[in-house]
């Protein structure tokens, strides 16, 4: 019979050398799942991060560009800080990791947030952002958030990953650009202007009632102003020249108005004017146009000095929005009494503040003019196909002249 003996002490003494080995796998296996656990938090907080940095950089903007820019003494400083503590409120709703997004608004390098431009050093190939308030031609954002880890992880993540810290650090750039060479709708977002032209400038100096003498020397009464809290049009000055628009009765001499209605697509019938006034220029509106509104190039329009009742309603329910509008610069009348073949040139954007109706379907319009952006506009500085080619090309910059009251924003990568 054979018999078996046990080794109970060398069985004791291999658990025993196994231990070490078992820990230590443990540690590297538990290592290693720190790790990746910590680098899906970082990408999960890093796209949480960019969208609330985008956010704020996007309101920060918005508030920058508004209708105190056009006061005679503009306080950039002001404009600035007044933009950053919006979108430093922003933020607060936008959570990462559950938790808000505090943008710290200290200068002198301390603060996550800035306007400027960026400088490109033609030596170096690199661009930096310069801070100014002045001059700025966008918003950089800074959003970061601490994990505040209590292992040892933060001491050799930069080694292992390459990543600097265990931390989510975000910039996010909004620019926005006022050198336009055209707007364009698109399928779901027209452009928000209205079927009109105001009259750009008198070449004989005898009027007093154009563009250029109310608005841009500043001629005109300052009676009323806009509450962008509760959306309203008050009285009282603000700063911002009015000018008063006169169309003219009906069978009335149309080169006596300063104001026509412009024929996009519409016959200058007045319920296909009412809706596009309502709705903006779709492409249908302008597909006599190439589908598109230039803002630097002359277009040749009819037009009508008759604003009949329904269109003055029609223009009554626009009152405080933000709208462009053409300028003119040259009139000759038709055989159709009213109507003109009007040269315009210039886009500018405007507020109705009042629509008062006048005998014989004439009215006077009160507009002020405002600063507004628009995804329509289509810069100067990324237009690359020459027409008379089909090659692309590089647009001369210098042929161009800004707009003072239509911007375009986009979020820079």
């Amino acid at each position: 019979m054979n018999r078996f003996c046990i080794n109970h002490r060398s069985e004791a003494h291999r658990r025993g050398s196994l231990m070490p080995a078992i820990a230590f796998a443990l540690l590297v296996v538990g290592g290693v799942a720190a790790l990746v656990l910590n680098r899906l938090w970082i990408d999960a907080a890093e796209v949480e991060l960019r969208n609330a940095a985008e956010a704020a950089a996007l309101s920060a903007a918005r508030e920058y560009l508004g209708d105190h820019l056009l006061l005679s003494q503009v306080d950039y400083q002001l404009i600035a800080e007044q933009a950053k503590r919006r979108a430093a409120q922003l933020s607060l709703s936008n959570r990462v990791a559950g938790q808000p997004v505090n943008i710290n608004l200290d200068e002198n390098g301390n603060g996550d947030i800035y306007f400027g431009y960026n400088y490109y050093d033609a030596e170096t190939g690199e661009s930096t952002f310069l801070e100014s308030n002045s001059k700025a031609a966008g918003v950089l954002v800074r959003t970061y958030k601490s994990r505040q880890l209590g292992n040892p992880i933060n001491l050799f993540f930069a080694g292992v990953t390459d990543q600097p810290e265990a931390d989510a650090l975000v910039y996010a750039e909004v620019s926005f650009d006022n050198v336009i060479d055209h707007f364009r709708p698109t399928r779901f977002l027209p452009v928000p202007a209205f079927p009109l032209a105001i009259l750009a400038d008198d070449v004989s100096g005898q009027r007093t009632d154009t563009w250029n003498a109310q608005i841009t020397q500043k001629q005109g009464a300052d009676l009323y102003g806009f509450d962008s809290q509760s959306n309203t049009v008050i009285e009282g000055a603000d700063g911002i020249p009015e000018m008063v628009l006169r169309s003219v009765p009906l069978n009335t001499d149309p080169l006596l108005a300063n104001v026509q209605l412009l024929d996009f697509n519409n016959g200058l019938n007045e319920q296909k004017i009412s809706k596009q006034i309502r709705d903006g220029l779709s492409s249908v509106d302008l597909e006599m146009l190439n589908g598109i509104i230039p803002a630097q190039n002359l277009l040749s329009i009819p037009g009508s000095a008759n604003i009949t009742t329904p269109v003055q309603q029609a223009l009554g329910l626009q009152a405080g929005q933000q709208r462009l509008c053409l300028l003119y610069t040259k009139q000759l009348p038709t055989t159709i009494p009213g109507w003109s073949n009007l040269e315009c040139q210039g886009v500018v954007a405007i507020r109705i503040l009042r629509v008062i109706p006048e005998s014989g379907e004439s009215a006077t319009i009160i507009v002020q003019p405002t600063v507004m952006t628009t995804k329509t506009a289509t810069l100067a500085r990324y237009l690359q196909v020459n027409n008379s080619t089909g090659q692309e090309t590089s647009t001369p910059i210098e042929f161009y002249r800004i707009n003072p009251y239509v911007y375009k924003m986009f979020v820079s990568r």
